[in-house]
């Protein structure tokens, strides 16, 4: 691993997780859910185990997931899918995209969603010349920065599948809220 996987708080005794399967933990969802309405019906694109969408409404959810992981529509890939051809249109978009595919995530879920779009990522989407341009076009409404480090699961677990230690991370993680037709600038919230 490089010195700067290292700073970041990787493992240098592992590489990335399979399919950068890192799940958002229940209390990362909760925190979001108690700060921001979910306007159904709602699409969960990298559903994962369901780690999000068993706290959202089922009966008014898709989830779907490239990876067959018993939770939600596998095979899917949300990138390619056309949502055209759903008989149910989406007003919210709410996922944890990988994190290498966070802007084209974005872009994708801003063309389905009819009201908002909601991702979990690393604070650090906000930085960097050519995802900040790409931001200041969007109706990005909302960052929920947490207050407390959240630590997303990697491979859906809570301990270290080695040590078997609880996970701790040294990233910064916030949810981004874009707000179909909002003009204004992004307001900072904590939770």
């Amino acid at each position: 691993m490089k010195q700067g996987g290292k700073l970041a708080g990787g493992n240098p005794t592992r590489g990335r997780a399979e399919n950068d399967f890192y799940a958002t933990h229940p209390n990362s969802v909760k925190a979001l859910l108690e700060a921001e309405e979910i306007i159904y019906p709602a699409l969960e694109p990298a559903c994962g185990e369901g780690h999000i969408g068993k706290l959202l409404d089922s009966l008014k959810t898709k989830s779907t997931d490239l990876i067959d992981r018993g939770y939600g529509f596998g095979g899917v890939d949300f990138l390619t899918e056309n949502f055209d051809n759903y008989e149910m249109k989406f007003n919210t978009v709410i996922t944890n995209p990988p994190f290498s595919l966070f802007q084209e995530f974005v872009e994708k879920a801003l063309t389905i969603a009819n009201k908002k779009v909601i991702m979990f990522g690393k604070l650090q989407a906000l930085e960097g010349q050519k995802r900040a341009t790409f931001l200041q076009k969007t109706p990005l409404k909302t960052v929920y920065v947490f207050k407390k480090r959240q630590q997303p699961m990697r491979n859906g677990k809570e301990n270290d599948e080695i040590t078997g230690k609880k996970m701790s991370s040294t990233m910064a993680f916030a949810w981004f809220v874009w707000e179909i037709g909002y003009e204004g600038e992004p307001i900072i919230k904590w939770i």
